[in-house]
């Protein structure tokens, strides 16, 4: 597979496919100016961001106290800060800038410092003579004349307390785990006639939770401008389109389209297309972990009109804490593709597998399943039922998911009220066997069940193999 190019001249979105209504009054001009003076030439999508972020709302304070810029890496986020700092610091601005990594706050304030001291009447004095930046390592700062300064922290609690700020920048934002430094930063601002916060990032995965936060509040919170250059959910990885949504340097960054075909074909090759999600097409992700199947054969397996199971095969699922259990059905249809459809996903506190056993035999008896698949360190309980389960666990459920990778990936399957194995197949990666080269399918995240792609994995490969003799319910 390689990515789907396009017939003419590729340009990246100039606007971002998220963002609220474009800005009627904004400091724009000014932005450009500083920028060209600097001898930056913006590109558009870095225009745009500033629309927002020098957007003004009554009395000349900021429209938006918050905006969050999420774009694609190596698209110019950094660069866009040098124009936005040193006007405000021209404007006596209060500036904190924060990342979990110092190295790159360090060279932009490098950067910024230089630009600075080429006007040495800009700073602060003493004895006469002017205090230029300082450049230890933890003690950064730049302070004016004017009672502009500039600062970089750890973005720790302890990193955010200090001084008053009328500006705060946040690089990175999908490395933030918890609300530490936010919540210790944003008093800092109180005091502010011109207080806002500035956030820089790509997508994040599940864990990323300042940002996921930022982006639930994107249409509910007028504060919040929430600018996010990604490839749309429908488009699947190879598609340029996506790209461009996403990157929107496309055509004003020399070579960055070739770095995007040599990256996507990198990840598609190793197994690691969840960086290409997060890094290049700017899309969240639930873990860095390769996904058991794309979830775009996945979604082409849906059919509407399947019809009801025919000689099926059966297998259930439970979570190791017996809080959730599922049940799928499976069977060989005439054009040699598989069934799927989910029959039970129950939640309890714990599952009474008694009860939900006897369910499963009723079930199985009136659509004349064939035979039941479990896992015997999960479901015992609830094959007790029935004679001769079959047990579906280590190389031969290596071989399942294996089976279930390629029949969906073949568009083998076809599958229909099976929306929570759609949602868990979301949550389910390959563990790999680095002895063998086999993978299982196995948790993105302990804290999330996946019982029903469990159950329709064991499923279909009951189904698609040889046929056994029919067992015998109890």
């Amino acid at each position: 597979m390689t990515a789907r190019r396009a017939t003419k001249p590729l340009l990246g979105h100039e606007k971002p496919r998220l963002a609220p209504p474009t800005p009627a009054r904004s400091q724009l001009a000014e932005f450009i100016a500083t920028a060209d003076e600097l001898g930056i030439d913006l590109f558009p999508w870095q225009r745009q961001a500033a629309r927002y972020i020098t957007a003004l709302g009554q009395g000349e304070r900021w429209l938006y106290p918050e905006v969050a810029a999420v774009v694609a890496r190596q698209n110019g986020k950094t660069r866009l800060l040098v124009p936005l700092i040193v006007m405000r610091l021209r404007a006596g601005h209060r500036i904190t800038h924060a990342a979990q990594t110092r190295e790159l706050t360090r060279e932009l304030f490098g950067e910024v410092a230089d630009i600075m001291a080429k006007d040495p009447k800009l700073f602060q004095k003493r004895n006469g003579r002017p205090i230029m930046p300082r450049f230890g390592a933890g003690q950064e700062e730049i302070r004016l004349a004017n009672g502009g300064s500039y600062r970089i922290v750890a973005a720790t609690r302890a990193g955010a307390r200090g001084q008053s700020n009328d500006l705060v920048l946040i690089d990175e934002l999908r490395e933030f785990k918890d609300f530490d430094f936010i919540g210790a930063a944003k008093p800092t601002l109180n005091a502010s006639r011109h207080p806002q916060m500035v956030y820089l990032s790509n997508a994040g995965e599940e864990d990323s939770v300042v940002l996921n936060a930022a982006r639930m509040r994107a249409d509910s919170d007028p504060a919040l401008a929430y600018l996010e250059w990604s490839a749309a959910p429908e488009r699947a990885a190879d598609d340029i389109s996506g790209w461009c949504e996403a990157n929107p340097a496309i055509g004003h960054i020399p070579n960055l389209l070739e770095t995007l075909e040599r990256e996507y074909q990198t990840n598609r090759t190793q197994g690691t297309l969840a960086i290409f999600e997060t890094e290049y097409l700017c899309r969240s992700v639930v873990t860095m972990r390769e996904k058991l199947v794309d979830e775009f054969a996945w979604a082409r397996s849906f059919d509407p009109e399947l019809e009801e199971p025919r000689r099926a095969a059966m297998a259930v699922s439970m979570s190791p804490d017996g809080k959730r259990a599922s049940c799928a059905v499976a069977w060989l249809r005439s054009d040699l593709t598989v069934g799927l459809r989910l029959l039970y996903n129950v939640p309890g506190n714990p599952i009474d597998t008694g009860l939900l056993g006897k369910d499963l035999q009723r079930t199985a008896a009136k659509l004349g399943i064939r035979q039941i698949g479990f896992d015997p360190q999960t479901d015992r309980e609830l094959v007790k039922w029935f004679t001769k389960p079959i047990s579906i666990h280590g190389q031969l459920f290596a071989n399942a998911s294996a089976q279930f990778v390629n029949l969906v990936n073949a568009d083998h399957v076809r599958w229909k009220d099976a929306d929570a194995v759609t949602d868990d197949l979301t949550w389910t990666s390959r563990k790999l066997d680095a002895e063998t080269g086999s993978y299982q399918a196995v948790r993105a995240s302990d804290d999330r069940s996946i019982t029903a792609s469990l159950a329709a994995i064991r499923a279909v490969w009951l189904a698609s193999g040889p046929k056994p003799a029919s067992p015998k319910v109890m």
